[in-house]
């Protein structure tokens, strides 16, 4: 009896919250309803009651669906049964449910021989009166299927919600990816951009040699030099006891001094071209690089679907940057080519002179 009388206070009241009007969903009269039963349905459950009236005094079942969530949070439609005793006097009805909440041990209504009319306390404190209809038990298996659509069409309200917020959301991710990308193309651009400079900049600083064949010059002159005075020397003879041709030997010596100084002015050179070296090999690296940036840039612009951020970039600024890193290259290699061929001739011309310098003395007969 607590049973049925915890459903019929709990479920009612939490159902009804005290409105004693009929649900929209509620059911019509059954003229196919066995006596004595009946069935009132409201937003989320459905209860039917039977009872036995024996010359006025009552006795029955009830059985009740409601929908409740389960243990894993989504809802079910849970049934629960009970029994109840009671009397029907003169349109008046009194059932009684055991005084399991400790008040209102009876429920009282009214039968009119139709509708069953049953006062029950709510939850706003006050008294409703909740209709029970005649009703078959098919009435009832047809009430707690209508409660089962509904949870399965609530579900799959929720589910379609929820699909729609995971595709807003995936779309959300695609996009802020997407715009990211075009972020991070801007930057490699931008870093690619300041690289190059940066290198054309140290290139164009490091392509000269005028130092070093400044000293060349020097050096050139020196030997010449040398070589002019051991000439000069040769033409006074061997001199007493070999004296002078000792003296043109040295002065032979003098001249040979002299081609290690070129030698020394060619390490110079290849210093100076190491130093050129670097800033050419960067150039060259930074150019395809920049140039694979572009492209990456130029497709994430277009996979982009917001449109924003755009490129910061046009294909000018960076045919411009790459040709004028083109142009630093070429004048590197004018530059270059050129000392190469200025370095050449100094070591021609410095080793030619060395071999005059030394078979001169052996022509002296001395």
């Amino acid at each position: 009896m607590r049973k049925i009388f915890a459903l019929i206070i709990c479920t009612l009241l939490l159902a009804s919250c005290g409105s004693a009007a009929a649900h929209p969903g509620q059911p019509t009269p059954d003229s196919a309803a066995p006596p004595g039963n009946f069935l009132w349905v409201g937003a989320t459950e459905a209860m039917f009651l039977a009872w036995v009236n024996n010359n006025g005094s009552l006795s029955g079942q009830t059985q009740d669906a409601r929908i409740q969530a389960g243990f894993n949070g989504s809802e079910q439609v849970n049934s629960t049964h009970g029994s109840f005793t009671g009397t029907l006097t003169n349109g008046q009805v009194n059932l009684n449910f055991g005084g399991f909440l400790g008040y209102a041990n009876n429920i009282t209504g009214t039968y009119d021989g139709t509708t069953l009319i049953l006062n029950i306390p709510t939850s706003a404190g006050t008294i409703g009166a909740f209709t029970f209809v005649p009703a078959t038990t098919d009435d009832f298996n047809t009430a707690v299927g209508t409660l089962q659509t509904q949870i399965n069409n609530e579900q799959a309200t929720v589910a379609a919600n929820q699909a729609t917020a995971d595709t807003a959301n995936a779309q959300a991710t695609t996009i802020a990816g997407q715009q990211q990308a075009v972020a991070n193309a801007n930057a490699a651009v931008h870093d690619d951009l300041s690289s190059l400079q940066g290198d054309i900049s140290s290139l164009n600083q490091s392509a000269t040699f005028d130092s070093v064949f400044s000293a060349y010059a020097k050096d050139w002159q020196q030997m010449q030099n040398d070589y002019q005075t051991e000439v000069n020397d040769s033409k006074n003879g061997c001199g007493d006891g070999n004296y002078n041709y000792g003296t043109v030997q040295y002065d032979a010596g003098s001249v040979k001094y002299d081609l290690g100084s070129i030698q020394y002015d060619d390490g110079s050179y290849d210093y100076q071209k190491n130093g050129i070296d670097g800033p050419y090999s960067n150039i060259q690296q930074d150019i395809t690089t920049l140039k694979n940036d572009w492209q990456t840039l130029q497709q994430a612009v277009a996979n982009n679907s917001s449109g924003t951020p755009a490129s910061n970039y046009s294909q000018s600024d960076i045919d411009n940057a790459v040709g004028n890193g083109n142009n630093a290259l070429n004048n590197a290699d004018g530059v270059v080519q050129k000392a190469k061929q200025e370095r050449a001739t100094y070591d021609n011309e410095a080793s030619a002179l060395n071999n005059q310098a030394q078979a001169l003395p052996g022509t002296m007969g001395c």
